[in-house]
C-alpha cells in the first residue's frame, strides 16, 4: 500500500503540473492572438548577397570595368543558390 501512495502522489503531482502548464500556454496564446504579426525584410544569404551587391553598384568609387567582372564572378554563385521556398520548405 505504501508504494501505491508514492505512485499516486508522484502522479498528482505531475497532473497538476501539466494542468498548470496548459493553462498558461492557453493564456498566453490568448494574449498574443489580437497583435498582428509584424513581419521584417527578407532575410537569408541570397538577400544578403543581393543587399550585398547592391551596395556595391551603387558606390560611385568603383569603376564600372571591375563592376562588371565581380558581377560575373558572382553571377554562378548565384544561380547556384537554392530558392528561398525550398529553404523554407526543409
Amino acid at each position: 500500500m505504501e508504494n501505491n501512495m508514492d505512485i499516486i502522489a508522484l502522479t498528482s503531482v505531475i497532473i497538476v503540473l501539466f494542468i498548470v502548464f496548459i493553462i498558461a500556454t492557453v493564456r498566453e496564446l490568448n494574449t498574443t492572438s489580437p497583435t498582428k504579426f509584424v513581419g521584417k525584410e527578407e532575410g537569408g544569404p541570397r538577400a544578403e548577397m543581393m543587399r550585398f551587391i547592391g551596395k556595391l553598384f551603387s558606390d560611385d568609387r568603383i569603376d564600372a570595368g571591375k563592376k562588371i567582372t565581380f558581377m560575373n564572378a558572382v553571377k554562378p554563385i548565384i544561380e547556384d543558390l537554392p530558392p528561398e521556398e525550398e529553404i523554407k520548405k526543409e
